[in-house]
């Protein structure tokens, strides 16, 4: 197989195991296996290629190299922000500290371009 036709098949089943996730967001076990069954997929290589999503966002990101230290006000801002991404607190806060990481006051900046947006 050609490296590009590999390429191209890893990022299909993860667009389609990323839309099961969206159509499915709290899924049954059997609900997997049949999705997994139904994409000639082993669930053992479903499960790795899901693992392989969530390292990829965890693992990732300005946050992980970050060695500064994450102003109080400006994370509770973040999470309540992020939230809007996601149902889960720690994924909201780990979106926060990457935007944190890049700019120590990013979410009065973006207070402050929304209000100002609102006004156009």
């Amino acid at each position: 197989m050609k490296f590009e036709n590999f390429l191209n098949e890893k990022e299909d089943i993860q667009e389609k195991i990323i839309k099961f996730f969206h159509d499915n967001p709290t899924p049954k076990d059997s609900q997997i296996h049949s999705f997994a069954e139904n994409e000639g997929m082993d669930t053992h290589k479903f499960e790795e290629v899901v693992y392989s999503l969530i390292g990829s966002f965890f693992g990732a990101g300005r946050s992980k190299d970050f060695k500064g230290e994450y102003d109080p006000e400006q994370l509770k801002m973040g999470i309540k922000v992020e939230m809007e991404h996601t149902t889960n607190p720690l994924i909201a806060k780990k979106i926060s500290q990457d935007h944190l990481a890049e700019f120590d006051t990013y979410y009065t900046g973006l207070a402050e371009m929304e209000k100002k947006l609102e006004g156009i």
